[in-house]
């Protein structure tokens, strides 16, 4: 019986022990388990946040390229017209903080001696992802940041990174030309960050600086900072140097583009010279204008407001994005439409008595400036004799005028490598009918005729105009940018040729005809005063009527178009274009500003 109890006992208890020994088995195997998995499964992975636990990594923003203008030389001092100076920022990851009350209390803190509105920054916050890196302050000065270093106890998780500032050196004078740049908004943001743009970073808004962008903007790097439990730095170093971006070389020249400038300073307006055989752009300019250093600050919203609301509008680029009748520069159209369609003779002589009556249910009279007398088509052209060509508009009506500006290109983008251009604007019967429920009547060809009425250009469609002459009817798009450079200089990355836009159907006889009439204006017609200059010279002014009082000579615009030297081959001849806005007139305003413009090309040798 005791044997029998004895015996149940020892079996219960193995029993037991085996039930015990299995669970200790299955503990060590599950250890045993989890740490092959945190060792060699994820050992990487928590390795990695382990790390991250102890970095923290500030990014460091890529300088952008330098601009230059197109007579950069690597080996000798160049004119910078945009560079960059070494600054600091200071940013903040929001999600960071334990809470939201400590966030707010830290991102304060550092806006009070920062000197920074801190409702705005915190307003910026909440809008955001949390995970993503905010900028409280740009351009801090070195104290500043000496200050957040030695007390990390009050700032946590306030970081600051280097940065660079663009400087605009020649302000006002490229602005329409270079643009600025500024903060990436949401809605770039939202469509640019799947090309590995972050929303801390700037781009470009206008300009070069828009075009180009990606090519201005360089590779980011990080600085990686090792920090304790308390986010007190013990250690850094950098992860990855951040890429300059690359340079661009213009093909715009500083001295031409000065004379422009100051020839325009008490208009409004655009000035526009180009290399005929090329396309490149060797001045443009816009008035009035703004300071793109003053646009590059994160606090700009009420500058831009103040420019957008100005009514002179100094953001628009003149050049590219305005559009005004032609007036008398348009009849270098007509005339060709005349000689190449009609076989007009260019000795046939018109009578100009200073108006013309348009006979009709109700006889219309259409004035000139002056009384011309008996002409021909030469010093019609050169004089700007409006009689003359109210007949031939007529002899030869709308549709072959309306058909050589569409030849010209005056309904379409030059393609500029500039953003925002627009288009002038070529009317037609079909359209005359649509809009105003009118067919086309005489007086409106009167007007066409003379580049007014309902026809509308751009000055850089005008200086196509000129190239299509010049070049025997092959026009080429205009460009801004010469080459690509790398961010030390010494190697080109891209150069830029010259790219054939259009050829237009012109006979060599009728060019020869325009550019005689067109030098006659200089000799002895409306462009006289350029006749005073050692380079021969061929031009047309233009005096565009507005809707004012058309006896009111300040409602009037004035154009001047023209190039040089006129007895030269297309690769030397250089192409001016001229718009003043209220000008009084072509001769009054735009000639004055075309002298001093060919006045200082003659003085750096370009002809």
């Amino acid at each position: 019986m005791l044997a029998t109890i004895r015996h149940r006992l020892l079996e219960a208890f193995r029993t037991r022990m085996l039930i015990l020994l299995g669970i200790v088995t299955c503990c060590f195997a599950i250890i045993l388990i989890q740490l092959i998995n945190v060792q060699l499964i994820r050992g990487e992975e928590f390795a990695r946040k382990s790390r991250m636990n102890m970095e923290n990594n500030i990014p460091i923003p890529a300088a952008r390229g330098e601009i230059y203008d197109r007579n950069f030389d690597p080996d000798k001092k160049n004119v910078v017209i945009v560079s960059n100076r070494p600054s600091f920022n200071v940013t903040t990851v929001p999600a960071n903080f334990r809470d939201n009350t400590k966030m707010e209390e830290t991102v304060r803190l550092v806006c009070k001696l920062l000197k920074v509105n801190g409702d705005e920054v915190l307003k910026e916050i909440k809008e955001r992802n949390p995970w993503e890196r905010v900028i409280i302050k740009e351009d801090v000065p070195f104290e500043s940041i000496v200050s957040i270093a030695t007390h990390r106890d009050k700032f946590p998780f306030i970081d600051w990174e280097d940065s660079s500032v663009r400087v605009y050196n020649h302000a006002n004078m490229f602005a329409h030309v270079i643009g600025y740049i500024g903060l990436i908004s949401k809605e770039e943001y939202a469509q640019l960050k799947h090309q590995g743009y972050r929303q801390y970073q700037r781009i470009g808004k206008s300009g070069i600086e828009s075009q180009y962008d990606k090519v201005l903007r360089g590779r980011d790097g990080y600085i990686r900072r090792i920090v304790d439990v308390r986010n007190r730095v013990e250690a850094e170093e950098v992860g990855l140097e951040p890429q300059a971006g690359n340079n661009l070389v213009l093909t715009i020249d500083y001295g031409i583009q000065e004379a422009a400038y100051e020839a325009m300073e008490n208009y409004m307006g655009a000035a526009i010279v180009i290399k005929a055989a090329t396309g490149e752009v060797l001045a443009m300019v816009s008035r009035p204008d703004f300071d793109p250093n003053a646009l590059i600050s994160r606090n700009n919203y009420g500058i831009i407001q103040q420019l957008l609301n100005d009514p002179t509008k100094p953001f628009v680029n003149r050049a590219i994005q305005s559009r005004f009748p032609p007036a008398s520069t348009f009849k270098i159209v007509t005339a060709i439409a005349a000689l190449e369609e009609e076989r007009w003779n260019p000795s046939t002589s018109l009578f100009c008595n200073g108006s013309f009556t348009l006979r009709g249910f109700v006889d219309t009279i259409f004035f000139d400036y002056r009384v011309h007398g008996t002409l021909n088509l030469y010093w019609a052209i050169a004089r700007s004799c409006s009689v003359y060509f109210y007949q031939l508009g007529l002899r030869i009506g709308p549709t072959m005028i309306l058909s050589y500006a569409t030849h010209f290109g005056f309904d379409q983008r030059t393609g500029i490598d500039l953003p925002g251009e627009i288009t002038g604007f070529i009317p037609s019967k079909r359209w005359k009918l649509r809009v105003f429920g009118q067919s086309w009547y005489d007086g409106d060809t009167v007007n066409l005729s003379i580049g007014q009425g309902f026809i509308t250009v751009t000055p850089i469609e005008m200086a196509n105009l000129i190239a299509g002459i010049v070049n025997n009817g092959i026009v080429y798009r205009p460009h801004l940018v010469r080459e690509v450079r790398s961010p030390d200089n010494r190697r080109v990355i891209q150069t830029f040729s010259p790219q054939r836009q259009r050829e237009i159907p012109i006979s060599p006889s009728t060019l020869s005809i325009i550019r005689e009439g067109m030098r006659l204006a200089v000799t002895g017609g409306t462009c006289s005063q350029l006749s005073r200059l050692p380079v021969p010279i061929a031009g047309k002014t233009g005096t565009a009527q507005t809707r004012s009082n058309r006896y009111e000579e300040e409602s009037q615009h004035g154009w001047f178009i023209g190039y040089a030297p006129y007895d030269g081959p297309p690769e030397r001849t250089v192409i001016v274009v001229v718009f003043v806005e209220y000008g009084r007139g072509g001769a009054a305003a735009a000639v004055p500003v075309a002298y001093k413009i060919f006045s200082k090309m003659i003085q750096l040798g370009y002809f």
